[in-house]
């Protein structure tokens, strides 16, 4: 039976792991490393995506608390 290049692990509503065996890595083509190299860097830009908008919303909470209300008395 031949040697699987990768695997995938997924479970509904987690997350998806791809395992590639190393010696697969070293017969595939200089494109498909290519791609690889750009997955890899698009994944990455994808967390800093992520990371940004987190950062975003806890400063927006904590700007939120640190306003204070002023009270106008209407006569």
């Amino acid at each position: 039976m031949a040697e699987k290049l990768f695997e995938i692990e997924h479970q509904p509503g987690g997350e998806v792991v791809l395992r590639f065996k190393l010696p697969g890595l070293a017969i595939m083509p200089e494109a498909t490393k290519g791609h690889f190299r750009t997955a890899r860097k698009e994944v990455l830009l994808a967390i800093r995506s992520v990371l940004d908008k987190a950062i975003e919303r806890a400063e927006k909470a904590e700007e939120a608390k640190t306003k204070k209300r002023t009270k106008i008395e209407v006569q």
